[in-house]
């Protein structure tokens, strides 16, 4: 086990009508001027930002209010946003949704005490931002879909659309001071959404799972473990009954667990996946995060296994239920990238590009070049990619190729 330091701020308030009791928790963390944060289409037209705005209000707190939130979000917006901000002497960022609202609700709260750009934070240098917070207003969360963990991490990914760029932060100053989650609240969402932020879900306990270790910690294994077989369960509990209250509540509550660090505890970790699906959602805008990597994800595993056959064979084994073939371990290992791969399938995710409908034609040799020279190195020595194997500008090219 690697050295290690774990803290996680935010609070969770997990249960039905949760959010009626939002105000108690803005006042407890200083606010008095809130800024609620929205997507104006689903938590808009179901009634519920009303409502939040209302519980708000009726506690004596002053509301503001921006929507327009869109998947990837935009850093037009956060401009906005941190022009409202320091305009209204705002205190306090309340985000109603999922990750893209979470996302530029943490993007404006990083920019209103900072001087400068705020895409300083997001902008690469030699591989690192050009710009780190050294502030942050609180933000607080009402989650309204299991999906990308932002409820509890400490991460903020952002679109710079006109150049067609998503970059993320990775701070603390990022993590929200609570998250409130009412698993009834996630009841309408459509399928796609509900299996696109399962498989999101999994992909950040996967990245922190997959590294260079050969031996790994059995405690740390197990936690991913947990949360992959976990998904998988509720996925398939979900596809039947879509509001099953407790696979809905478990999936919701593995989505934090899932991206607020325990899962890669004393671990080496990889990324690549998710620097390369960056940038397929950069070049495609409105690609949602979970069916981008639901893609790359088996076509990594294709490409890299074999410099550590011995986690792949427990994931294999243990989470894809595959027979160990002590004859031909390899043969192991492929079964049970198939059967990841035919689980993404069953639940409705594209593993082709050809399938976005965001993509109306071939993605080209040179598209896929381009997306490889912009990937956010996250090895700065070598300027490459991922940590089971460095992987360089022709790999990324080959990784995209088999996603076609």
């Amino acid at each position: 086990m690697f050295n290690f330091e774990y803290c996680v701020k935010t609070k969770l308030i997990v249960g039905k009508d949760v959010e009626k009791d939002v105000a108690k928790y803005v006042k407890e963390f200083g606010g008095t001027k809130v800024l609620v944060h929205h997507d104006s289409a689903y938590t808009k037209e179901c009634g519920l930002v009303d409502a939040i705005i209302q519980y708000l209000k009726e506690a004596g707190l002053a509301v503001f209010e921006l929507g327009g939130v869109v998947p990837n979000p935009h850093l037009s917006l956060v401009y906005e946003g941190i022009e409202l901000c320091k305009k209204e002497g705002i205190d306090f960022i309340l985000p109603v949704g999922g990750g893209s609202v979470i996302d530029s609700a943490k993007a404006i709260a990083i920019g209103v005490p900072y001087d400068g750009d705020v895409w300083d934070f997001y902008a690469e240098q030699n591989g690192a931002p050009a710009a780190f917070p050294a502030a942050s207003l609180p933000v607080g969360v009402v989650l309204t879909i299991a999906a990308t963990g932002s409820e509890t991490s400490w991460s903020s990914i952002i679109t710079k659309a006109d150049e067609n760029l998503k970059r993320f932060i990775d701070n603390e100053y990022c993590r929200p001071v609570f998250a409130i989650e009412n698993p009834e609240l996630t009841y309408s969402l459509p399928p796609f959404q509900t299996f696109a932020g399962i498989t999101d879900i999994m992909s950040h306990s996967m990245e922190r799972y997959f590294g260079d270790q050969q031996e790994t910690d059995p405690l740390s294994d197990h936690l991913c473990e947990a949360i992959f077989t976990t998904c998988m369960e509720c996925a398939r509990t979900l596809k039947k009954d879509p509001k099953n209250y407790d696979a809905r509540a478990n999936v919701m509550v593995a989505s934090g667990i899932s991206h607020n660090g325990l899962t890669g505890i004393g671990r080496a970790q990889d990324w690549a996946s998710h620097m390369m699906e960056h940038e397929l959602g950069g070049e495609f805008q409105g690609v949602t995060h979970g069916a981008g990597l639901a893609i790359i994800i088996p076509a990594w595993m294709r490409y890299v296994y074999k410099d550590n056959m011995t986690i792949f064979t427990k994931f294999a084994v243990r989470v894809m239920g595959v027979t160990y073939d002590y004859n031909d371990p390899e043969t192991t290992v492929l079964e049970g990238i198939d059967r990841l791969e035919a689980f993404f399938r069953s639940i409705g995710m594209p593993t082709r590009m050809s399938e976005l409908p965001q993509i109306t034609s071939e993605v080209t040799e040179e598209v896929m070049r381009k997306m490889a020279k912009r990937v956010r190195i996250t090895n700065p020595d070598d300027g490459t990619i991922g940590g089971v194997r460095h992987l360089n500008e022709e790999d990324i090219v080959n990784i995209f190729k088999m996603c076609k």
